[in-house]
């Protein structure tokens, strides 16, 4: 093998190489978004001249482009080692997968060590007919799934250049041990958490359609139930949300206190809110979920309504209490 033509070889590949992972990635974001999965990061990347030159020397390749499988990388880092298994299930209903391995399954029971998913992939031949994707069906990368701790670990045992057990003195193996294990117990626990916190809120969900009292405690998955509940066709953002919790718990306002007000409010709150907005905004929108509950509460809370900084705003709120609930 001339090491000189393969490299210039790798050279003129480098540009479809770098297509495909950012083409993949986009493609890849969308499917995730699609089915409600969150990651934390999808990347790409290619690998250089010399470090495909050096895998071919280390491996003995003598035909590299079929033998060396990751030269385009993909790495994947989601939350929950669920999302695992459904990440690669898109990925085996969407690309040509030609193997898989669990990296996690390679360990005993008594070894720390790398945990993490891959696929080898390439792209099918109905997405080749796309622009974005003609011409790369031939070509291969390998996708890495893991999770925000198994991506920690890699990237601590890589700093540390500790790769595997027969690698690590043994002053520092039981240490190490430890760590692995805090971290996949860790992994469970968000796992475990997860679960219960969707239990939760669907309980606290059914509480709130029933009723709403000060025994019911104030927090995120509360406030939002109680939103979700009463303004269900208004648009959502837990950010929003958790703003307007720290601002309830600031000036002291319970749950029971926004829904007192709710009910006074409701059964003219469509017409406050069009003269309101029309009066004031230039035009006729609509208040997301939280915009609702602030302009319920500073109607009703004046200490609330004093986090307003223009004196022309809270007097405005004033007449619209006056003129509704006098």
């Amino acid at each position: 093998m001339n090491i000189q033509e393969t490299k210039n070889q790798f050279e003129n590949l480098k540009s479809s190489y770098d297509s495909l992972g950012r083409n993949v990635i986009e493609s890849l974001k969308i499917l995730l978004q699609n089915e409600n999965i969150q990651t934390l990061s999808i990347y790409y990347r290619v690998k250089s001249s010399e470090s495909f030159l050096e895998k071919i020397t280390r491996k003995s390749y003598e035909k590299p482009f079929d033998e060396i499988e990751d030269i385009c990388g993909i790495r994947i880092i989601c939350y929950y080692q669920t999302d695992i298994e459904k990440i690669s299930n898109i990925i085996n209903k969407e690309f040509n997968v030609s193997e898989s391995e669990d990296k996690e399954t390679t360990l005993d029971y008594n070894q720390f060590g790398y945990r993490s998913y891959h696929l080898i992939a390439s792209v099918n031949s109905e997405w080749e007919k796309t622009p974005n994707f003609r011409g790369l069906s031939n070509l291969k990368c390998e996708i890495q799934i893991r999770t925000i701790l198994m991506h920690a670990w890699a990237e601590i045992e890589h700093s540390l250049a500790y790769k595997t057990e027969l690698q690590t003195p043994m002053k520092f193996r039981r240490k190490l041990h430890r760590i692995s294990a805090k971290l996949e117990e860790a992994d469970e626990q968000f796992e475990e958490l997860k679960i219960e916190s969707k239990k939760y809120q669907i309980e606290v969900s059914e509480k709130v359609k029933k009723t709403t009292d000060d025994k019911l405690e104030l927090n995120i998955d509360t406030l939002q139930a109680f939103m979700d509940a009463n303004f269900p066709r208004r648009h959502k953002n837990l950010d929003s949300t958790g703003e307007l919790l720290d601002q309830m718990v600031h000036y002291g306002i319970t749950l029971d206190e926004l829904s007192g007000h709710w009910k006074k409010i409701k059964p003219k709150f469509l017409d406050i809110e069009k003269e309101y907005l029309l009066e004031n905004k230039g035009g006729f929108t609509k208040w997301a979920q939280p915009g609702i509950a602030r302009f319920v509460l500073d109607l009703f809370n004046e200490n609330f309504r004093k986090r307003l900084k223009s004196e022309q705003t809270r007097n405005k709120i004033n007449e619209y209490k006056e003129k509704y609930f006098a």
